[in-house]
């Protein structure tokens, strides 16, 4: 019986790393025996053009798991390498380092990279090099590769989940809660999440109140991230089309159908935000719902994000370089400030019945009331 100590490279892109990918090493621990999987990130793969996030985000996302499960470990060769790496050179530099270590090395990869395996740099002596285990990403799988090289083909507890789809907020319900908790925290994939979903100029209206939103927070003591991606988020939903805002409001808050349309998308932003993206923060949700036409008793971030979007940096609407020093210094004064002229803006072009009663009471609250 061999006493070496069985370790699984198990390499990839992991942007981000998802349920499946961490199947994978549970079943190579669980059921091949393997004592640890080591973890590979790609700076670059060698079949993509571009990376999605930071090297730092890859490997933060992946500590999660390792903080999870013991036997997995991070191995930074590639992922420091800053440049498309192969796995040849990996494979030849991990058995070159510990070779005075009793180690035993396999390599570990899905079923879908078995069409590209021949394109491998040096893949006639990698395959000599080191022994491959192939797990079974779906049932349609190279089965003339698998025969040609004698490679063992394993099932894993498969959800079905890719990199892809996480990055364009598919299936998110399959991914590991703490990762997509990480991806929403930090705003990862904007490109795929926000950018696709507006024009330019909302874009850069989005980017500029979450900046707005941080700045303000540092000011005002409140938590500058969440700041962040309230602000950024806030505006998520404000391309929709009317029909897919009101079947959206129908499904999940019906009573909020008699509001005026222009203000709709605060409100299925924080649905959309809470039902797709997943996103449980409920400060950064209350924040984007409130962000339009404000509520009664609103907290410090509800107030930043309210008038972040009203005087970010791209505004240049007469006075807005009053409202921005006003709410630089004086937030509740700045907020007020902004309330009472959105109302009048209102109450001027749709008249007192095209107000919406949310606005007014949270008129009446803050300004007509005088509360703070």
């Amino acid at each position: 019986m061999s006493t070496k100590k069985k370790i699984a490279l198990f390499g990839g892109t992991f942007d981000p790393v998802h349920t499946d990918h961490c199947n994978i090493a549970i079943a190579c621990h669980d059921k091949l025996g393997f004592d640890e999987v080591w973890m590979i990130p790609t700076y670059l793969n060698p079949f993509k053009t571009e990376q999605n996030s930071t090297v730092e985000d890859r490997l933060a996302m992946l500590r999660i798991l390792e903080k999870e499960h013991s036997f997995i470990k991070i191995n930074q060769y590639e992922i420091m390498k800053t440049k498309p790496s192969y796995t040849y050179q990996t494979v030849e530099y991990i058995k070159n380092y510990y070779k005075n270590e009793d180690f035993e090395f396999c390599f570990v990869m899905g079923s879908d990279q078995l069409d590209h395996f021949e394109e491998w740099n040096h893949f006639d002596e990698l395959i000599k090099m080191i022994d491959f285990k192939v797990f079974k990403r779906s049932d349609d799988y190279n089965h003339e590769i698998v025969d040609k090289y004698h490679l063992e083909v394993f099932d894993f507890d498969r959800v079905g989940l890719s990199s892809t789809e996480i990055r364009h907020l598919e299936k998110l319900w399959l991914q590991i809660p703490a990762i997509n908790d990480y991806v929403n925290y930090n705003l990862l994939y904007l490109n795929e999440r926000v950018k696709s979903q507006m024009d330019e100029k909302r874009y850069i209206h989005s980017i500029n109140v979450g900046v707005m939103a941080k700045e303000l927070a540092t000011i005002h003591g409140a938590d500058t991230q969440k700041a962040l991606v309230a602000g950024t988020l806030h505006d998520i939903t404000k391309r929709w089309s009317e029909e897919k805002s009101l079947s959206y409001l129908q499904k999940w808050l019906p009573e909020l159908e008699q509001e005026p349309y222009p203000v709709w998308h605060s409100f299925t932003g924080y649905l959309h935000l809470q039902n797709d993206w997943l996103i449980k923060d409920q400060e950064i949700l209350q924040a984007v719902f409130n962000h339009t036409v404000g509520a009664p008793n609103m907290g410090l971030l509800d107030k930043i994000v309210f008038c972040a979007d009203k005087v970010s940096k791209e505004r240049d609407y007469p006075g807005v370089e009053e409202y921005r020093k006003l709410v630089y210094k004086d937030l509740n004064q700045g907020f007020k400030a902004l309330l009472k002229m959105q109302y009048d803006r209102a109450l001027e072009k749709n008249g007192n019945d095209g107000i919406g009663a949310m606005l007014k009471n949270t008129y009446d609250y803050y300004i007509t009331e005088g509360n703070e």
